[in-house]
């Protein structure tokens, strides 16, 4: 019987090469991978060696974390398809053996560069090894995989957010990357740290800036294969798959909002009435395996941007946070908290800054003057000020509003068959966006917080006196 899903087909008998498995996209992309694609020979994995754990070791850890329980009890036999590879981005050949680099140049067809930084504050110099010379040590290793038909690569949508719509076009570079990449390797990181400002020229920190540049290395790079540029928005926990709310990352909203359940965060400088562009975790992973299988069985155009976000077709707002998530919070509350769950956004400067004082510094000061007089080393005031700096990251964001242009991503929709288009669903069209808040903040709870589900009945009783 022929298979329902084109897609799954498509990888049928393929081999896969994955960078950044070990992120919050990549696990995904792997657990999706194996779950629906069990006929794929198998997935290559780059990890490098890391607190005295090794590639192998690493790549066990990962498929015992918790995003893969339910193939562990399932069909742990396919967990025998994943290969590991030792490497590092930041290596010439991404640092790979002559022996693998031979395995994969005979069997791999399908690449996905998902390894990057995404931290905001990441030093330039850094940043530019890892989203730059780290996507061109990665197209390096890629024109010598003999049989590849078509690299993913991860980007994000704001690589264009100085301009009011997020379109899926590539525009003419703030400066030439080569030029950029060469100048850094000779300026000490003073240097560098000095002139950082003014070569963002205006972006928000490092990390759109390298983003946007790495997409600049491949675009000038003349390529034997084709290249597709997947370009989420707001990425936050997975709504339905791998399973309900999961997250590991306390990037974007998920830090606030933990914060608000512990009781640590009570005030964010937000304007409620803008757009936040957030999509459900699984939707860009999905669109990566769909697309792939699009490039490959349509003959895309060498180089073709995807994005995927929801401001544009299924818009969510800032209020929308505070509607569903605060009273999903008070009846869900977690097991300990610092003070109890709250929250709340503030479009006046003046009015944040004002609760920064009251409800963040006094009461951090105040609780690191008890934990001197009992003799204990004072934690509350640094806390506060990692918090303070996490939030000031966000404000760009939170403070301005796109519109996200999805056009090839609701192209490719279509071109799916209705099964596939069940199976790696991407259209934010899809997404009720109070049954997904509700599952986002119970997979804060259990997986960022580590406050398991069998805990409500205690938390809520305790709440509640």
């Amino acid at each position: 019987m022929p298979c329902q899903s084109e897609v799954v087909d498509f990888y049928s008998g393929r081999s896969i090469f994955i960078t950044g498995a070990t992120g919050f996209l990549g696990k995904i992309l792997l657990e999706k991978l194996l779950r629906t694609c069990p006929d794929i020979k198998f997935i290559c994995l780059l990890v490098r060696n890391k607190a005295g754990q090794d590639a192998k070791m690493r790549v066990q850890d990962l498929l015992n974390s918790r995003v893969f329980e339910s193939l562990r009890l399932s069909q742990p036999e396919l967990f025998c398809k994943v290969v590991p590879v030792s490497g590092d981005i930041t290596l010439p050949g991404l640092g790979i053996s002559e022996s693998d680099m031979t395995m994969m140049s005979q069997n791999v067809s399908v690449a996905f560069h998902c390894a990057a930084t995404v931290r905001f504050d990441e030093p330039l110099k850094s940043a530019v090894d890892l989203n730059m010379k780290g996507v061109k040590r990665m197209l390096d290793v890629c024109k010598k995989l003999k049989h590849l038909e078509v690299l993913i690569h991860v980007s994000t949508a704001y690589v264009n957010c100085l301009r009011p719509e997020l379109n899926e076009t590539i525009y003419p570079a703030v400066c030439d990357p080569s030029k950029l990449m060469n100048t850094l390797d000779w300026l000490d990181e003073g240097t560098v740290t000095a002139l950082t400002k003014s070569l963002l020229n205006g972006l928000p920190n490092t990390y759109t800036y390298t983003k946007g540049l790495g997409e600049h290395v491949i675009r000038d790079e003349s390529l034997p294969f084709p290249v597709a540029i997947i370009r989420p928005t707001i990425v936050t926990s997975s709504w339905k798959e791998p399973m309900p709310g999961w997250v590991d990352s306390i990037n974007g909203p998920t830090g606030f909002v933990a914060g608000c359940a512990a009781g640590i965060f009570r005030t964010l400088y937000c304007h409620t009435h803008m757009i936040t562009d957030l999509i459900p975790a699984e939707y860009p992973t999905n669109l990566m395996i769909s697309a792939a299988w699009h490039t490959v069985e349509h003959r895309m155009p060498s180089l073709c941007v995807y994005t995927i976000g929801s401001s544009g077709l299924n818009p969510v707002y800032w209020s929308d946070l505070e509607k569903y998530i605060y009273p999903y919070m008070m009846k869900n509350p977690i097991s300990m908290t610092l003070w109890p769950p709250g929250g709340s956004f503030k479009s006046s400067y003046v009015h944040h800054k004002i609760d920064m004082v009251l409800y963040h510094n006094l009461p951090a000061y105040t609780l690191d003057f008890l934990v001197r007089c009992c003799g204990k080393k004072p934690f509350f005031v640094k806390l506060h000020k990692k918090a303070a700096k996490a939030m000031d990251s966000l404000q760009f964001y939170t403070i301005r509003e796109w519109r996200s242009r999805c056009d090839n991503s609701m192209s490719l929709v279509e071109r799916l068959n209705n099964y596939d288009k069940q199976l790696f669903n991407f259209d934010p069209r899809t997404i009720d966006w109070k049954d997904y808040l509700c599952a986002y903040y119970l997979g804060i709870r259990r997986f960022i917080l580590k406050d398991d589900l069998n805990t409500l009945p205690a938390a809520r009783k305790h709440f509640r006196r």
